[in-house]
């Protein structure tokens, strides 16, 4: 419950964010707010799951998490 709880103001944040971003015209108008929040969300998740495969390797993985997120960043910002 307590998790549910913290992904759904996560996620709640990021919408706002994200609209913000367009607003500033940072992000495409034509994103789709939710499906940006939930992609963006599961892949943190999905980084947290192969650092904890990785017998709670964090390192391995905060080193790949600028090229992450510059591949999301590259999807939905505003050409």
């Amino acid at each position: 419950r307590m998790a549910r709880t913290l992904l759904q103001k996560y996620s709640e944040r990021l919408t706002t964010l994200i609209e913000d971003g367009k607003a500033a015209g940072e992000i495409a108008p034509d994103i789709d707010t939710v499906a940006a929040s939930l992609l963006f969300i599961g892949t943190i998740q999905g980084l947290v799951m192969q650092s904890l495969l990785a017998g709670g390797d964090t390192q391995g993985i905060r080193d790949k998490v600028p090229g992450v997120f510059a591949i999301y960043r590259r999807g939905i910002e505003n050409r």
